[in-house]
């Protein structure tokens, strides 16, 4: 026997496609939270000098309609700047988050030994980080949605809009598109929450024990 047969080539790893999907998703979310996360954070910083700059280009409008705006504004940046201080470092800690989601599923989706611990880390964080998150950003947006079923209204007749059907509360309305989009909000937390933990579990199992101990060589299903 040759000692090219005794000595051959490991099997090629394969990497299976529940593997493949969850390393997709996580280059997703995490793509897109450090976008969100990065603007969110800017608005965030900055948001007294966009009301600033709102409120100069509000500067020679007069009538109710312009004092009904300005309140609405005055009154909604009030909400975001309230929750500042648990929003930022939040914010702060989501984008480090991403990112490290975002490379985590780089590196498992080339099975790279490190890509599996990373990725798990990174779920893990997500699944915490966000479910904090999730708190002050549900209040401020019931607050903003009040204060705008509140003035919408209002606004909608100083500036000559049509009046609403009858029957129709326009109130009320802007208070069920507020509570559709808050519900919509905890689906989507929930889908990524349950996300998740599958994919911590995925990670933690056997099988995964073997496909990332760095033997053999990569390949996909």
């Amino acid at each position: 026997m040759s000692s090219y047969d005794t000595y051959s080539d490991p099997a090629p790893r394969v990497r299976p496609g529940t593997l493949t999907l969850i390393c997709v998703l996580a280059i997703v979310f995490g793509a897109l939270g450090l976008l969100s996360g990065c603007i969110g954070l800017i608005s965030q910083l900055a948001s007294s000098t966009i009301q600033q700059s709102i409120t100069a280009g509000q500067a020679g409008a007069s009538g109710e309609a312009a004092e009904l705006q300005r309140e609405f504004l005055s009154k909604t940046m009030a909400i975001t700047a309230k929750y500042n201080a648990a929003m930022i470092p939040l914010t702060v800690l989501k984008i480090l988050v991403d990112i490290t989601l975002l490379i985590g599923g780089i590196m498992a989706l080339g099975m790279k030994p490190t890509g599996r611990s990373l990725l798990s880390k990174a779920l893990l964080g997500a699944l915490i980080v966000e479910s904090i998150l999730y708190v002050p950003t549900f209040m401020i947006q019931r607050e903003a949605q009040a204060v705008a079923a509140q003035y919408m209204p209002k606004i909608m007749a100083a500036q000559g809009a049509n009046a609403a059907p009858p029957g129709l509360d326009m109130s009320t309305m802007m208070s069920g598109i507020g509570t559709v989009t808050l519900a919509f909000g905890v689906i989507w937390l929930v889908a990524k929450i349950v996300l998740y933990i599958l994919g911590l579990r995925y990670l933690a199992t056997p099988k995964m024990d073997v496909l990332f101990s760095g033997s053999g060589s990569s390949g996909r299903a």
